[in-house]
């Protein structure tokens, strides 16, 4: 998990609140169905194209096939679990996130689709649960300094105990989020994943080596190249992989770019 940056609410969505303040989710998108469009793209844009959970990169679809992408409430948006806030549609309550396995028709379906819900992540299994004090929020998630270490044999992500304690940020919450009845950001198919790119960018390294570039020039150009948003603004997925694999190259990066999620 990465902080992820929140903007200003699209205007059609202050503006149905205005008049609609008791309007639950399903109200919204049917009603307001450019503001709904409105709101994935913002938020998409916020966070460079990743979900906000796992890092996966949240795909456009084509064709037949539907975007790996679904609007995900922090609290739930249940009227069940609602008091005086609306949580449907408080723009602070709202992140980016993928289908975490669930969806059959999204783009590369056949390498994102997982049949087995235990193995499915991210906000699937959360469901309705009410887990803010359990989780960590990206939205309060520090830009410094990284809170998940990756392993590198296996893509295994565990917590950096030092740097939460260093960032003031509760270890517990940060456990809780790779628990497989939570977030289950350790699933089988994400370590795949986050090992498939941890060896291209140790593949890169080593040609950077082979060429006689010293291990720390290899590092600091790997992160100038790797962590940066493409064309379309967006980041690489498993920001938070390759920034563990890049150590102090990374931070010193991402501190001279004013990094801020």
């Amino acid at each position: 998990m990465k902080k992820c940056l929140k903007g200003t609410p699209p205007n059609s969505l202050k503006e149905y609140c205005f008049s609609n303040p008791h309007a639950s989710w399903d109200n919204f998108k049917n009603e307001c169905q450019e503001g709904y469009i409105e709101v994935q793209n913002k938020l998409q844009q916020d966070q460079g194209n990743l979900c906000c959970y796992c890092e996966i990169n949240t795909k456009q679809g084509g064709g037949e096939a539907i975007n790996d992408f679904r609007v995900e409430h922090f609290h739930p948006k249940s009227i069940a679990n609602q008091s005086e806030n609306n949580w449907a549609l408080d723009w602070h309550n709202m992140l980016g996130c993928c289908h975490g396995g669930s969806e059959k028709y999204v783009i590369d379906n056949n390498a994102r689709y997982i049949a087995e819900h235990s193995e499915r992540h991210s906000d699937v299994l959360k469901g309705d649960s009410i887990l803010d004090g359990d989780i960590l929020n990206p939205l309060d998630i520090p830009a410094f300094p990284v809170l998940f270490k990756a392993n590198r044999r296996d893509g295994h992500l565990s917590v950096h105990e030092q740097n939460c304690r260093k960032a003031g940020v509760d270890e517990v919450k940060a456990k809780n989020c790779l628990d497989p009845k939570k977030l289950n950001l350790n699933s089988v198919k994400l370590m795949r994943d986050r090992k498939v790119v941890l060896d291209a960018v140790n593949e890169q390294f080593a040609a950077q080596i082979s060429k006689n570039i010293s291990e720390e020039g290899a590092l600091e150009n790997l992160a100038k190249a790797l962590l940066q948003k493409d064309d379309q603004q967006h980041w690489p997925a498993f920001f938070t992989t390759i920034r563990y694999y890049l150590g102090e190259s990374s931070e010193n990066y991402l501190k001279s770019i004013n990094y801020d999620g």
